[in-house]
């Protein structure tokens, strides 16, 4: 089978390796599209290290069930799935304890780890229990979606506590993560605010039922936010950009009592906050890490979801072309989300 191999910072290889073989809990399946995240392209271009090199990447993905192993009862060939990235090892005791596999003591990391290979790939080999079937009434690029759109599910739902149609909620960021979760949000037809620099992503906003957009550099988003608001601020704010000046604001643009997920990566940067605000206001503010749990009511939002959440993907190439497809995405004002069709 054709994979990408990613050795290092800008380093993908295009490599011929041979088909994995299903063990008796396994299931082989052929990958039919894989999505691009922005995770893939900061160690594609060495800004962060976010992965054991060399590795196959690809966490974002759907397929079509080759073969089975003998103890393999839920899923059967011609089935169409996608995979959990992050799994638990089962036996430490963060996992005994039910906490969310990112912060198992030995996890398998699926499109990050050399022993755990990725969806760039013609085929990947997973658990049957990594597994969850998708519904013949979703495509296969939709189904490269339900691992971004669990993450936003999961900072909405899991984390958030949920939305009401008389919130209003503030997202930092409309790249997918962001965009999702604007498509959460709106499914609970409360009032939503997306800010982002980019013209082509503050549209798509729009596009996916956005109320309001903020230019952040044409715009100071703390003002507009509040004068949208009435001056009492958003009750969720919503950080999936990695902005160091979102970050800087995000204590801000929220009212009294309200909460703030923050899902964008950072790098490890410290940036300066005004942390009385935190206490002043009582907020509560969480961080957000995978989406644990999630795959079976994404796949149910994805089904009776209204929008066309495939209206984010701006560009697909072919798995040969993986290299020119990560050096788009890496780009970020380009692209949107970039799909490898398999």
């Amino acid at each position: 089978m054709i994979v990408a191999n990613l050795y290092g910072p800008m380093d993908l290889r295009m490599e011929d390796l041979p088909i994995p073989v299903a063990g008796r809990n396994q299931v082989l399946v052929k990958v039919r599209a894989s999505g691009i995240c922005g995770s893939d392209v900061n160690s594609y271009t060495g800004r962060t290290y976010e992965g054991t090199f060399p590795y196959i990447p690809g966490h974002e993905w759907s397929g079509e069930v080759q073969a089975v192993g003998d103890a393999v009862t839920t899923l059967k060939k011609g089935d169409r799935v996608v995979g959990e990235t992050v799994v638990g090892c089962g036996v430490c005791e963060k996992c005994k304890a039910g906490v969310n596999p990112n912060f198992c003591r030995n996890p398998t990391v699926y499109g990050f780890q050399t022993k755990a290979p990725g969806a760039f790939g013609q085929y990947v080999l997973r658990d049957e229990s990594n597994l969850s079937k998708l519904p013949s009434s979703l495509t296969y690029d939709q189904g490269a979606l339900i691992e971004p759109l669990s993450v936003a599910y999961h900072a909405v739902w899991g984390l958030a506590g949920g939305v009401q149609p008389t919130d209003t909620v503030v997202i930092f960021g409309g790249g997918p993560v962001g965009l999702f979760a604007l498509a959460v949000v709106k499914g609970s037809r409360a009032r939503a605010i997306t800010i982002d620099p980019i013209d082509m992503r503050r549209e798509l906003a729009l596009k996916l039922g956005a109320d309001h957009v903020v230019d952040p550099v044409k715009q100071d988003a703390t003002q507009e936010v509040l004068r949208l608001t009435g001056g009492h601020g958003a009750d969720l704010a919503l950080e999936a950009s990695g902005s160091d000046d979102a970050r800087s604001r995000l204590f801000d643009v929220v009212d009294g009592s309200s909460r703030v997920v923050m899902i964008g990566q950072t790098q490890m940067k410290k940036i300066p906050v005004e942390m009385e605000k935190l206490v002043a206001k009582g907020l509560t503010v969480k961080g957000a890490q995978g989406s644990p749990g999630m795959f079976p009511r994404t796949i149910a939002f994805m089904q009776r979801n209204p929008s066309d959440l495939t209206a984010m993907i701006s560009h697909h190439f072919a798995l040969g072309s993986a290299k020119e497809a990560m050096d788009l995405a890496s780009q970020r004002t380009g692209s949107v989300k970039v799909i490898l069709t398999v």
